[in-house]
């Protein structure tokens, strides 16, 4: 009897040593939900090393920086973009939410382009089988311009378990005519593998985790007439790997890093992790946060800028009514105020636990 009873043990003990999650859509996070997440750029533990029930120890992490990742519902867009995202867009454009993005190198575009590109976000689509990506919008001038990707390229497909695959591919031609004569074509190539599961450590906590290594290929062709006559110009090769580790419940990746992949080197572009507030603008006298507004009278567009991460702005009409609120994370935002009547609002900008407010006059 204690042969038998001692063998039982040993087989749980074996069958909860090898045992794994599995993900589901209701892990991931959807419109409205928000998360806090650090960023850091050094870690002394190897990234790469993954494996059936492994420990990955990334306690060492220090955050240099933080900001609020939310996950803006498609009503938070103009009407534009809704159109093609949201109450009239077909059933697979139908987006859940949005988030800010760095896949467009908007900021280097604008130093070539006659017209001023801002606010790049991309468009998610959320069901209980999968993760897509829609498309794009992109601020051209102040107007908020929507751009779907002919070719909608699949992030996550879901139950996730451990030595799963999936291979999926994007395409997205961006037209800025008649604006500019100004043409992008992006192509991307994901694949995907579940390569390991076991703990995962972090200055937030210990999880269980699944990590999932995803390899982003990417071929971009430019049509432009900045010098001459117009050309396509195939951009350079950009390849990236994503290491991600997903616990169940937590909305987003616990750890994230990504890697730019150039001859055969490895560069750490991001390290991004969950974490609670850290204050790290603690030493800031809350009297000495403030933010620029311009222009200020404005009728249909005004500027945010602060040297903090703005994460929510406010707009209050005389009568204590908010006419509006944004959630993100981004030391500039730009604010379409055309829909306003003419009058006085204020301004409220959020920044951690820092908070002012800037009287705003409509024309």
């Amino acid at each position: 009897m204690i042969k038998i009873f001692s063998a039982i043990c040993t087989f749980i003990t074996i069958g909860s040593l090898f045992s794994q999650i599995t993900l589901n859509g209701i892990d991931f996070a959807g419109a409205n939900d928000t998360l806090r997440i650090s960023q850091t750029n050094n870690t002394t533990t190897d990234y790469t090393l993954t494996g059936e029930n492994f420990v990955w120890d990334f306690s060492n992490l220090t955050a240099f920086s933080q900001y609020l990742k939310y996950f803006q519902p498609i009503s938070n867009s103009t009407i534009l973009v809704q159109a093609e995202y949201g109450f009239t867009a077909t059933d697979e454009y139908k987006a859940s939410y949005f988030l800010e993005s760095i896949d467009i190198p908007i900021d280097q575009l604008s130093q070539f382009l006659p017209a001023d590109l801002s606010d790049l976000n991309q468009y998610s689509k959320k069901t209980v089988d999968s993760i897509t990506s829609l498309g794009y919008s992109l601020s051209v001038n102040g107007q908020a311009i929507p751009f779907k990707s002919d070719t909608i390229e699949t992030r996550y497909k879901f139950p996730i378990n451990y030595e799963d695959t999936l291979t999926s591919r994007g395409y997205t031609f961006i037209d800025l005519n008649p604006i500019t004569d100004f043409k992008l074509k992006q192509y991307r190539q994901r694949t995907s593998v579940v390569d390991g599961f076991g703990n995962l450590i972090t200055p937030f906590g210990t999880f269980e985790v699944l990590r999932i290594k995803s390899v982003i290929n990417e071929l971009d062709s430019v049509y432009q007439t900045f010098f001459g006559g117009g050309i396509w110009n195939v951009l350079p090769q950009n390849i990236t790997t994503e290491y991600e580790w997903w616990g169940q419940g937590k909305d987003e990746a616990l750890l994230k890093i990504v890697v730019s992949e150039n001859n055969g080197t490895s560069q750490i572009r991001s390290i991004e992790y969950q974490d609670i507030y850290l204050g790290l603008d603690a030493s800031i006298e809350e009297n000495s946060f403030e933010f620029n507004l311009v222009p200020n009278p404005a009728n249909n567009l005004i500027s945010i800028e602060s040297d903090l991460a703005i994460e929510q702005i406010k707009v209050i009409s005389i009568d204590g009514t908010e006419v509006l609120k944004q959630i993100g994370s981004s030391v500039s935002k730009k604010i379409e105020i055309s829909m306003f009547q003419a009058g006085v609002y204020f301004v409220e900008v959020s920044s951690g636990k820092f908070t002012a407010t800037q009287k705003l006059i409509k024309i």
